[in-house]
């Protein structure tokens, strides 16, 4: 991974409290590591849990440790062991994400407090079932909260209800939902423009870089970061969302102003691109009020947009 940043995914603690056997469970987990692994190919995650997990019940009376000495689980054991340095706890994970203050909060799925699902919730995070119960057969879950506020004139108590959903997966195929979110999540804390470099892969899948861009990322005036780190962020989005077979002209812009350059300013577009043939890259955004630019073009065969140049306007 470029990105060292997790994506943090809380254990719904109440998916772990069905009455199922050991043969279900032991199913139940392969998915549970199939959502794990596609989780991670995304990029690195921290796998937060009410308990520790090895002390942690999968099912009544069924513990980690019993899964754990069945031989057939041996596989999904040893993958779960080797992110023993990415596991934590849903209040040491609050706690990071200074969500800890938040003890009047009350999180609830059908009548029933969740506290997984609440964390995930708080830190706008992702929740992640055992399949053991049609309840969790969903890429989202909605919650009714209660939330206790205090009147600051007259420190009068009131409790607020309201509803909210959270992003949740039991299968792998929930995950198609959330794919670009969890990619992006964490791109707020990136700070640097050989951070973006660096976590390129991770959060821009469908933008390829020239080889070069990366000493303009690493030498971009500070003041034009915010605006290159957001315009790639929409042009991602763009790119993600692009059909090349029914938008054969372009993609619709998630960024605004995006324009091609006029005819007399293209003769000075041209790079090498990746296979060595120059090229224009005709189409540009604004980083800063018109000051700094990214120089894009399409590549409508690999359904990506590949971009030449970050900084200055040329």
């Amino acid at each position: 991974m470029g990105w060292d940043v997790p994506l943090l995914v809380f254990l719904n603690e109440r998916s772990c409290a069905s009455d199922r056997g050991p043969d279900e469970v032991a199913a139940g987990m392969r998915t549970f590591v199939d959502v794990l692994r596609e989780l991670r190919r995304w990029r690195d995650i921290s796998l937060a849990t009410q308990s520790p997990l090895d002390q942690a019940e999968l099912a009544r009376g069924y513990y980690y440790a019993q899964w754990r000495n069945d031989a057939r689980n041996k596989d999904q054991h040893r993958y779960i062991q080797a992110m023993r340095n990415r596991r934590t706890t849903f209040q040491a994970a609050l706690h990071a994400s200074a969500a800890a203050d938040r003890a009047g909060v009350w999180h609830r799925h059908e009548g029933v407090d969740v506290q997984g699902l609440g964390a995930a919730q708080m830190t706008d995070g992702m929740a992640v079932s055992l399949p053991l119960d049609p309840a969790w057969d969903a890429c989202w879950l909605d919650l009714a909260i209660e939330e206790l506020t205090e009147d600051p004139e007259t420190g009068d108590v009131t409790a607020d209800e309201y509803t909210d959903s959270v992003r949740h997966a039991s299968r792998v195929a929930h995950l198609g939902e959330h794919e670009a979110w969890g990619r992006l999540e964490g791109l707020d804390a990136v700070s640097s423009g050989a951070e973006l470099w660096a976590g390129r892969e991770d959060f821009f899948p469908d933008l390829q870089f020239l080889p070069r861009v990366r000493e303009d990322l690493e030498n971009l005036d500070p003041k034009w970061f915010k605006g290159a780190r957001r315009l790639l962020r929409q042009l991602q989005e763009t790119a993600a969302g692009w059909d090349p077979v029914s938008s054969p002209t372009g993609p619709h812009w998630e960024a605004p102003h995006i324009r091609p350059e006029y005819e007399n300013a293209r003769r000075d577009r041209y790079w090498e691109d990746l296979d060595g043939e120059s090229r224009c890259f005709e189409l540009h955004g604004n980083l800063n009020r018109n000051a700094g630019r990214v120089y894009f073009r399409l590549v409508h065969e690999e359904k990506a947009i590949r971009i030449a140049h970050i900084g200055r306007h040329l």
